[in-house]
C-alpha cells in the first residue's frame, strides 16, 4: 500500500488528485488500496486562489476547449458546462467560478468511480513542516497539531504569499488602505475616491475590474514600469502555424536568446501570419528550450525580455479588454508607465512617490486605497510561507538560483541542497518555474500531474517494518 500526500488545494493539487483517482478507478480492484491525504488549507478543495472568486468579470485566460483536467478527454470541461445549461463554444473564455465548480464536481465523480480503491482524506489545514524519515518516506506536521506519514509527497502550493514591495512603509502596509494580497483586501474605513493598482498584468486586470465594480465612483490608476496591459487573445481559435516544425528546429539548434529572437521575428514577419499562432506553436517546446539555456542566458532573459514576454504570452480575452476600455473612455482608468519609489501614510490616505518612465523628474500622487497586484511571487529564498521556509532552512530542497521557485528535474522531482533528487518528493505548478518556465496553466499542469501520479503509483511499496514484541 502506498501513502501519498498532496499539499495544496488549488488547480495543480486538484489535477494530481484527479489523476490518482482516475488511475485507481481503472486499476485492479483486488490490488492493495492506496491512501491519499490532501492538505488543502482553508479553502474548498479544488478552488485555490484562482477559482474561489465569485466575480463574473474574472474570466479564464485559456479557452474552454483547453481547460479539461485530462489531456486525453479534451471536452470534459465543455461537457460539464453543457450539462449545466451553460452555452460554451470551444474558443470561449468562461468565468473562473464555473471552472472551480467543474473541478469540485469532477473530483466528486472520480471519488465515486474509484469505489474505495483509493482512500482519500482531505484536511482543511496547512502543512507547516516536513521531515524525511530514516527508513524512507516523510513525516508531515500540520498547523492544527496533527501529523501524517507519507511515502510520496507532492508540493502543489501555487503562488507564494506576496511580499510587500520595497518602498512601502510599515505604517502604510499595516493600514487599512493597502492591500498587499490582491485577492484579500482589508475593508477601508470609507469608499475610496482614488484607487491605485500596482501592476498592469493579468492579476492587476482582475483587481481593476473588481475595484471598479465595488466602488462605482472611484477613479483608478494602474502603474507598472512599462505601463503595458496584457495583449489580446484572438477572437476565435487560431489555425496552427504552418511553419511550426521549421521554427522549432531553429530554436532547438541554438541556446542563445539573440538567435531565438531572430527566428521568432522571421516567423512573424509575413503579413498573413498571426503572431499569436507563432507563439502558441512553440508552447509545448518551451520547457525544453528553457532547460537548454545556461544560467547567464536565463538571467539575461529575465532582465531584458521577461516583461515583453509576459505581455504577449499571458493574454486577456477581448471581453475583458472591452471593459477596461470602457473604464478608460469614462475617465475612470488611467495607465502609467512609472516606477513606485515610496508609499507612505495610513488609513487616512496614502502618499505615493513615483518616477515616470523616461523622466528624471519625480511625481507625487495621493490615493485612498492601494492594491499590490504584481503577479506571482516564487522566490523561496525570502518567502514567509512556513513550510517552504522550513524546507529551505533545513536544506531539504534547493532554491532556484534566479529566485524562480525550487530546483527540480523535468519530471517535477525536487532536488536537495546538494543537487540530488529526493525519492518520492515532487513539486508541480509555480514552484517549478525555474525548471520548466511554462508550468502554471492547465495544459502544462495536467501533463505533469499525469506523470507524477503514474510515478507515485509505480513506486515500490515500502517494506514492512519489524516491530519487537
Amino acid at each position: 500500500m502506498q501513502r501519498i500526500a498532496v499539499i495544496g488545494g488549488g488547480a495543480a493539487g486538484s489535477a494530481v488528485v484527479a489523476h490518482c483517482l482516475r488511475d485507481a478507478a481503472r486499476g485492479d480492484r483486488h490490488a492493495p488500496r492506496n491512501t491519499l491525504t490532501w492538505i488543502v488549507g482553508d479553502q474548498a478543495p479544488g478552488r485555490g486562489i484562482a477559482y474561489r472568486t465569485v466575480d463574473e468579470q474574472h474570466l479564464l485566460n485559456v479557452r474552454a476547449a483547453n481547460m479539461s483536467l485530462f489531456a486525453d478527454h479534451a471536452t470534459d470541461f465543455l461537457d460539464y458546462a453543457s450539462a449545466r445549461g451553460i452555452a460554451a463554444a470551444d474558443g470561449q473564455f468562461l468565468p473562473r467560478a464555473i471552472y472551480g465548480d467543474y473541478v469540485e464536481a469532477t473530483l466528486a465523480r472520480l471519488l465515486r468511480d474509484a469505489h474505495g480503491r483509493l482512500a482519500l482524506n482531505a484536511h482543511s489545514t496547512e502543512a507547516v513542516a516536513l521531515h524525511p524519515l530514516p527508513g524512507g518516506g516523510f513525516d508531515i506536521r500540520m498547523r492544527d497539531g496533527g501529523s501524517i506519514r507519507a511515502d510520496g509527497v507532492v508540493l502543489a502550493l501555487g503562488a507564494l504569499p506576496p511580499a510587500i514591495l520595497p518602498g512601502v512603509s510599515a505604517a502604510a502596509a499595516s493600514s487599512g488602505a493597502y492591500a498587499g494580497d490582491p485577492w484579500a483586501w482589508p475593508e477601508p474605513a470609507r469608499p475610496p475616491a482614488h484607487v491605485l493598482v500596482i501592476g498592469t498584468g493579468l492579476t492587476a486586470v482582475d483587481a481593476i475590474l473588481s475595484a471598479a465594480a465595488r466602488w462605482p465612483q472611484a477613479r483608478l490608476t494602474a502603474v507598472s514600469r512599462r505601463g503595458r496591459l496584457p495583449a489580446l487573445h484572438a477572437d476565435g481559435p487560431l489555425s496552427p502555424y504552418s511553419g511550426q516544425d521549421e521554427l522549432l528546429a531553429r530554436l532547438g539548434g541554438s541556446t542563445h536568446l539573440a538567435d531565438w529572437l531572430r527566428a521568432v521575428r522571421l516567423a512573424t514577419s509575413t503579413p498573413d501570419t498571426d503572431w499569436r499562432a507563432v507563439l502558441d506553436s512553440v508552447r509545448a517546446a518551451l520547457p525544453r528550450c528553457w532547460q537548454a539555456l545556461d544560467p547567464i542566458q536565463r538571467a539575461r532573459f529575465l532582465r531584458h525580455l521577461r516583461p515583453h514576454w509576459e505581455v504577449v504570452r499571458h493574454r486577456m480575452p477581448a471581453r475583458t479588454a472591452a471593459r477596461l476600455q470602457a473604464l478608460h473612455d469614462a475617465g475612470r482608468l488611467r495607465i502609467l508607465a512609472a516606477r513606485i519609489r515610496a508609499v507612505e501614510g495610513g488609513d487616512a490616505g496614502l502618499r505615493i512617490a513615483l518616477r515616470l518612465r523616461g523622466s528624471a523628474q519625480p511625481l507625487a500622487m495621493n490615493a485612498d486605497f492601494a492594491i499590490q497586484a504584481t503577479g506571482l511571487d516564487s522566490d523561496v529564498r525570502t518567502t514567509a510561507h512556513t513550510l517552504v521556509r522550513q524546507l529551505v532552512q533545513e536544506r531539504l530542497v534547493q532554491p532556484d538560483a534566479l529566485g524562480l521557485g525550487l530546483a527540480a528535474g523535468a519530471d517535477g522531482r525536487l532536488l536537495d541542497a546538494d543537487g540530488r533528487p529526493r525519492p518520492g518528493f515532487y513539486a508541480i505548478g509555480a514552484l517549478l518555474r525555474g525548471t520548466l518556465w511554462e508550468c502554471t496553466a492547465m495544459p502544462e499542469i495536467r501533463g505533469l500531474a499525469r506523470s507524477i501520479a503514474a510515478d507515485l503509483r509505480a513506486a515500490p511499496a515500502p517494506a514492512p517494518r519489524l516491530v519487537a514484541v
